[in-house]
């Protein structure tokens, strides 16, 4: 007797064909989960490892000759200009000397370069000293607009100024080099950037770096003997945001140039994962006949995690348990609290490469002063135990989503914090390891403003420099000086910025995402070589450069480089005239024209230069 034979339908076959992928897909959904959380733990014992490091390092104390500022100390002028100078020296790790030339005299023999932010050069004494530092090859860099005097007039054809005129107020800058990377021909013809600046006419040896919107000279240097004077025609250089020119323009002014970066790329969302109202917005309904809840899974979600992918950028979002504007314990279980939307959002960015961050439990700044709070519409808290209370209560809430996953990175609602905040922070959330507010000054003086540093109490701080999701002006500028001084592009936007007409630009979603695309799309073109990192992973990053010390010998036409302690991969700009015969320890990619990015990948490491 013959056995019947069963004979699938083609159908049948493709079921079960599906079925199997779609169990692959969700155990290799699961890995990569999973992976995530191992990754979560191994920044963990970094943050652990690095903070004992810190604690018992000595300070960083760059060595070789000194960088020596001339400031006169009863000018403010002269004094925000030679602080903006000397940070940006110290984050260069180079040796720095601040000479108040009301109470010392300037020697620059001893000096690598020396920088002026003095206007009245009769201040520095005899002008031939300076003159002939210069001529025996020595580095003058001016940071101020001179005042014609009779110190100016004995030095200014030696500066390559062929006759200074009137002084009248200019607006906007267009670079006519490279002095910030990738960005030689930027305009801005902005009103924030402004300064009174000198007529002059320069010498046909005067290279002009940079000048005003409408071509007036604003930055150049001159050969005299056998070194070189800089001038910048300007007063900008007292701001923050105006970093990048006094990095670049040093620079371009030394011969065979080289410093560290943090070559970081990092992304945040705030208010995200949040709460999202289930409410119906109209322009919102037309487009995508969804309420807003449907908009931002359905379409918003989506169309980021494309972007992350096509432009190699990986979320730090940064979540809020409640929007309640409650500031009065008890703080458990708010009625509008999303366990399921933080669990489904949260998810994705994880399996992303992202990193969950807090915002807080709710939108209400930290801050005890309720004439502060009451600048943003917000409740002042009574205590900061009440503070640290919320904060437990927002950890809790994370936890109890994510278990076994750690959070380090904290971003201030509206970026203010008070000190009492900070403290309530450590207190109700001992694994902080990361403050993430602004980097440009707030001339309101309520924003929590940093610099990239390693705080007494191992706090790692790590501003953001640019925010939104088109790039005007403000933005454009910041980022391009930011990326010269520092080598990072630290920016953040929110979900709802698309339904605020301001931030906006009263754009719709699809053409926000279009502009969103425009801007990464010249990022990746101007700055390709940068690492996409999430907060935590960046502020590692950052930490380990600023605690190492950096020591540098030449010999002949070979630099030579030692860094300790070495932890990982180290990144320097090295800007040059000559060519990259070889290197040994190391990697050099040209990034511009006569600029490289070394990727020092030991401890030691030489470069050999060309002809």
């Amino acid at each position: 007797m013959m056995k019947s034979k069963i004979r699938l339908n083609r159908n049948v076959y493709l079921i079960i064909i599906s079925v199997v992928l779609l169990a692959i897909g969700v155990q290799i959904t699961q890995s990569q989960f999973v992976l995530q959380f191992s990754r979560n733990e191994q920044i963990n014992d970094s943050v652990k490892e690095l903070k004992a490091a810190v604690a018992s390092a000595q300070a960083v104390k760059p060595t070789g000759s000194p960088y020596c500022i001339a400031f006169d100390a009863a000018d403010e002028y002269s004094v925000k200009v030679k602080n903006q100078a000397q940070q940006v020296l110290q984050y260069m790790k180079k040796p720095v000397i601040a000479i108040d030339i009301r109470q010392d005299e300037l020697s620059p023999l001893s000096c690598d370069a020396a920088l002026i932010t003095v206007q009245q050069l009769g201040l520095l004494g005899e002008t031939k000293t300076l003159a002939d530092y210069v001529n025996q090859g020595g580095h003058v860099f001016f940071t101020v607009q001179p005042e014609q005097d009779d110190a100016f007039y004995r030095l200014y054809r030696k500066m390559g100024i062929l006759d200074a005129g009137d002084i009248v107020d200019a607006q906007g800058i267009k670079l006519t080099s490279n002095v910030l990377i990738g960005e030689s021909g930027l305009v801005i013809d902005d009103p924030f950037i402004s300064n009174p600046v000198m007529s002059v006419s320069l010498d046909e040896k005067s290279r002009v770096l940079a000048t005003t919107a409408t071509g007036i000279p604003l930055l150049w240097d001159y050969p005299y003997g056998e070194g070189k004077f800089m001038v910048f025609n300007g007063t900008m250089l007292q701001e923050k945001i105006n970093r990048g020119l006094i990095a670049g323009a040093v620079s371009m002014l030394l011969p065979d140039f080289i410093y560290p970066i943090f070559n970081s790329k990092i992304m945040y969302i705030d208010d995200f994962p949040a709460p999202i109202g289930k409410t119906v917005d109209v322009d919102i309904y037309r487009d995508y006949r969804r309420d807003r809840p449907a908009f931002f899974r359905d379409v918003w979600w989506p169309d980021m995690l494309k972007a992350a992918k096509q432009f190699d950028i990986i979320y730090s979002a940064v979540l809020i348990e409640s929007y309640n504007d409650e500031t009065k314990p008890p703080f458990s279980s708010p009625k509008d609290a999303d366990e399921e939307g933080l669990i489904s959002y949260g998810r994705e960015v994880l399996k992303s490469g992202g990193e969950i961050g807090l915002h807080g439990y709710n939108h209400q700044s930290l801050v005890l002063s309720q004439k502060v709070a009451d600048e943003f519409g917000y409740h002042a808290w009574r205590t900061t135990d009440e503070m640290a209370e919320s904060i437990e209560e927002a950890v809790r809430f994370t936890r109890k989503a994510f278990p076994n996953y750690t959070m380090f990175t904290y971003v201030p609602p509206s970026n203010v914090l008070s000190q009492e905040g900070r403290e309530a922070l450590k207190k109700g959330w001992p694994d902080i390891a990361v403050i993430a507010s602004l980097y440009a000054e707030d001339s309101s003086e309520l924003s929590y403003v940093q610099e990239y540093e390693i705080a007494e109490d191992g706090i790692l701080e790590m501003p953001r420099a640019t925010s939104g999701y088109t790039e005007g002006s403000f933005e454009r500028w910041v980022e391009a000086s930011t990326m010269t001084s520092l080598g990072i592009f630290s920016h953040f936007i929110h979900p709802d910025d698309l339904l605020n007409a301001e931030r906006s630009g009263g754009l719709k979603w699809d053409k926000l995402y279009e502009k969103y695309a425009e801007m990464l799309t010249r990022l990746d073109k101007t700055y390709p070589w940068l690492r996409p990192l999430t907060s935590t992973k960046a502020a590692i990053s950052m930490a380990e450069v600023l605690s190492s010390n950096v020591t540098w010998n030449r010999s002949g036409q070979t630099l030579h480089g030692l860094i300790q302690p070495y932890r990982s991969e180290a990144f320097f700009i090295l800007r040059t005239e000559q060519s990259i015969r070889s290197q040994q320890g190391c990697t050099v990619r040209k990034i511009d024209e006569g600029i490289y990015m070394i990727t020092a990948g030991k401890a030691e490491f030489d470069i050999e230069l060309g002809d």
